[in-house]
């Protein structure tokens, strides 16, 4: 057997360095360098999109969450309100309806406009419909609708009086 000797690869390694030590220094074309510029500014703007989105993408996730939580608490609420008309009303049942409802306003959480106002069907399920015309006000709120921020929750279901 015979042992190769070993090639020159010293002078070739030499040689990458210096051709790449040239192509460091060498000027970059002004076009090369607007368009790495315009690459640059595309990619962070997308980029800058891309945390909008992800960050509105997870409060809408939230609020989707908070409004199934808060479905479910409405009709205790309902029922407080049912128990607060009764002529003799505890006073412990008093403390907790009013821990309940601060509880909301401190998620934001606000009732639909009712009686006196007009009526929306965005905001109001109506239930029943007196006189005729084109202007509809709300009479009476047969039960409260709730919006979290401008999202509605559960619309209130309300008569309506035309006039």
């Amino acid at each position: 057997m015979s042992k190769k000797k070993p090639s020159s690869n010293k002078k070739d390694d030499q040689k990458n360095i210096d051709t790449s030590e040239e192509q460091e220094s060498a000027p970059i074309p002004l076009e090369d360098y607007e368009k790495i510029k315009d690459d640059y500014l595309r990619l962070a703007a997308d980029f800058d999109n891309f945390k909008k989105r992800t960050e509105k993408d997870r409060e809408n996730q939230l609020l989707g969450s908070l409004s199934i939580i808060l479905t479910g608490l409405f009709p205790l609420i309902d029922n407080f309100e049912i128990a607060m008309k009764q002529e003799e009303e505890p006073k412990e049942l008093q403390a907790l309806y009013k821990l309940v409802l601060t509880f909301l306003e401190n998620l934001n959480i606000t009732e639909v406009p009712g009686v006196g106002e007009a009526f929306d069907p965005s905001y109001h399920e109506a239930v029943e419909h007196s006189g005729e015309g084109d202007n509809q006000i709300i009479e009476e709120v047969l039960r409260k609708g709730y919006k979290l921020e401008d999202k509605l929750i559960r619309p209130a279901m309300v008569k309506v009086q035309s006039e």
